[in-house]
């Protein structure tokens, strides 16, 4: 059935689907989504019945926490799959336009995830409205709600045009410019941070953009080697594992950079950078970056690249939770029976809430791919 020229699930389709899952067919992948989005609900109830005081461990000395991380990170992950699009469109066309709609369906989603655990943070989510009302255009976090409204925008509109054939040069390219602009305004929202100077960077905005890049291109990798293995059809994987590479490569420049300015720093504050050196060494750069270089360079079967891109998934979670961190890590103040570095542990509240945006990503995908949301109709309908 179609709508528009766009393609809908076939209404008998989508009930066979629901009927599976409540019939106990529903493959474990999907069963863990929904216990996932269960448990991530009963997480954000407890935040919000409860309020943050009483279910996480962010405090005014440590005021974002697992939360904005998982905000972060799913919405790296969402532009890091805009970007995907537009290279694999421009670059390979022939291999890449059969997996459009996935790809840009990934990118929505995970947007929206990244809105979900941001919506469980801020309290009142009900008065979002006063930032069109109220604006402040001094404010980074002003533009970036400003920017992730028209990225979440461009991306329906988007979609909706890929599922019908209708491939606009400029839509495409204007599709890329604004989250360009969203995760530049996410990274300058840190990087403007003076006081902060584990934050503060003109190097941040950029290396946001190319760490969403990794880890939203290892996502569609990984997704497209799931179908390659069970279609054995190695051809699609090849434009991923190019841009994982590439991908892999800049953001180790860009943290070995960062890396090393912050240890040459000398004002208070840098001292973090030389704490966590060997961590950031062994860790963020060669387990994190070098390893899954090695794997896709030496083994380019579905096994490596699922392998590979699993370790960027997870690695660029806990990049990004130490980058939010890290921050409050030295305190700004010293006062009287205040530690010298401040520890901060996720609550069950703060884990819940990224079992609630990890579930939602996966159910909303599998729900899309059994009932033939990327089956798209024949060119002239």
């Amino acid at each position: 059935m179609t709508l528009f020229g766009l393609l809908l699930p076939e209404k008998e389709r989508l009930a066979t689907t629901f009927r599976e899952i409540v019939a106990g067919r529903g493959g474990v992948a999907l069963y863990a989504a929904i216990a996932g989005m269960l448990l991530g609900g009963a997480g954000i109830a407890a935040i919000v019945f409860l309020g943050h005081g009483r279910t996480t461990n962010t405090s005014t000395l440590v005021p974002w926490g697992m939360q904005i991380a998982t905000y972060v990170y799913f919405a790296l992950v969402s532009g890091g799959c805009i970007f995907t699009n537009f290279l694999g469109t421009q670059f390979f066309r022939r291999t890449y336009e059969p997996l459009a709609s996935r790809v840009i369906f990934l990118g929505l989603v995970n947007a929206l995830a990244g809105f979900l655990s941001l919506a469980s943070e801020l309290g009142h989510v009900e008065r979002l409205f006063w930032f069109i009302l109220s604006p402040n255009p001094t404010s980074p976090m002003f533009w970036m709600s400003v920017w992730y409204t028209a990225d979440i925008a461009i991306l329906l509109v988007e979609y909706y045009n890929v599922r019908r054939h209708h491939h606009s040069k400029g839509l495409l390219y204007a599709s890329f410019i604004i989250p360009l602009i969203t995760y530049c305004s996410l990274g300058s929202l840190f990087g403007a941070v003076s006081s902060l100077p584990y934050y503060y960077s003109a190097l941040l905005p950029v290396y946001f953009i190319f760490a969403g890049f990794l880890a939203g291109n290892a996502l569609c990798a990984a997704v497209v080697a799931l179908r390659a293995a069970k279609d054995g059809c190695r051809e699609l994987l090849r434009p991923f594992i190019r841009m994982q590479k590439i991908a892999l490569a800049s953001v180790f420049v860009l943290a070995f950079c960062r890396t090393i300015i912050g240890l040459a720093g000398s004002g208070s504050g840098y001292e973090i950078f030389r704490e966590t050196m060997v961590t950031d060494l062994v860790f963020g750069m060669v387990v994190s970056l070098v390893v899954p270089f090695l794997i896709l360079t030496y083994r380019k079967s579905p096994g490596g690249v699922l392998l590979a891109t699993a370790i960027v998934l997870v690695t660029q979670f806990i990049a990004r939770l130490d980058l939010v961190v890290r921050g409050f890590r030295v305190p700004l103040f010293r006062v009287y029976d205040m530690p010298e570095r401040i520890g901060y542990t996720p609550s069950v509240a703060e884990l819940l809430v990224l079992l609630a945006s990890a579930g939602t990503v996966l159910f909303l995908y599998l729900v899309a791919e059994r009932s033939g949301l990327f089956e798209a109709p024949a060119k002239g309908e």
